[in-house]
């Protein structure tokens, strides 16, 4: 006998009475099992003391029933909080996960996070490859879209500019034969300035044991576009 006809994968996709009614009910079972459980063990424990003169106990006076009630309030506290919790916190990552589309005629499709109060586009650079770009905002406004034009009219020379100094003596890729970077994320910050990530391809191509231990290369541009600092990031641990 089914209590519930739902599809598992979608009742707990999102908040939903099924899908509290289902913790709910999980949650009641479990107490009740580890409540009976638990009661069964301590009566065998004080049935087995009583045979003990040594051990004097008190006389408790209490029934199956009203154990069985104290076990059943218990475990609907239990459920109901459990199932709570649950749904409160299926509502926060949907509207974590909640995504507004849009397009700009500069920027291109981009969607805006509600809940982080930011966008996030994958517009393409002038090699031809799309990169993630992202700013604080309900979309692009002309100060990031005129400030993303500029980047991409100077692209080679502002790129070129951060790798050199990232590649200057006493980076941490010195022993490869060669080393190529490309922008992977590009952030616009609410100062008006430009943070950009880089992945990296070298030759040997296996300079790293794992990518754990890679350091992550990033530049740093003025809001007029100058180059205001790079560095290798270490890898989190």
């Amino acid at each position: 006998m089914k209590i519930f006809n739902y599809n598992t994968s979608h009742a707990f996709a999102r908040p939903s009475v099924q899908g509290w009614l289902v913790v709910f009910v999980c949650g009641f079972l479990t107490v009740c099992i580890i409540g009976s459980v638990l009661c069964l063990a301590v009566w065998l424990i004080v049935k087995v003391l009583r045979r003990l003169p040594a051990v004097p106990l008190p006389d408790w006076d209490v029934t199956v029933l009203s154990t069985a009630g104290v076990i059943f309030q218990v475990a609907a506290v239990f459920g109901a909080m459990l199932a709570t919790v649950m749904v409160l916190d299926l509502a926060r990552r949907r509207r974590q996960e909640a995504r507004v589309p849009g397009q700009h005629p500069i920027i291109g499709d981009y969607e805006h996070s509600a809940f982080y109060k930011t966008w996030h586009a994958k517009p393409v650079l002038p090699t031809g490859k799309p990169v993630r770009l992202s700013a604080y905002g309900s979309g692009p406004t002309t100060d990031q879209s005129a400030l993303w034009q500029q980047f991409i009219g100077r692209y080679d020379e502002l790129i070129d500019a951060a790798t050199r100094s990232l590649l200057a003596e006493g980076h941490p890729l010195e022993g490869c034969e060669s080393v190529s970077l490309t922008p992977s994320g590009i952030m616009l910050t609410q100062e008006g300035q430009m943070r950009l990530g880089f992945e990296f391809a070298t030759v040997p191509e296996n300079f790293w044991k794992s990518e754990a231990d890679e350091p992550y290369p990033t530049a740093s541009f003025t809001s007029a576009l100058e180059l205001k600092s790079t560095e290798w990031l270490k890898p989190y641990g």
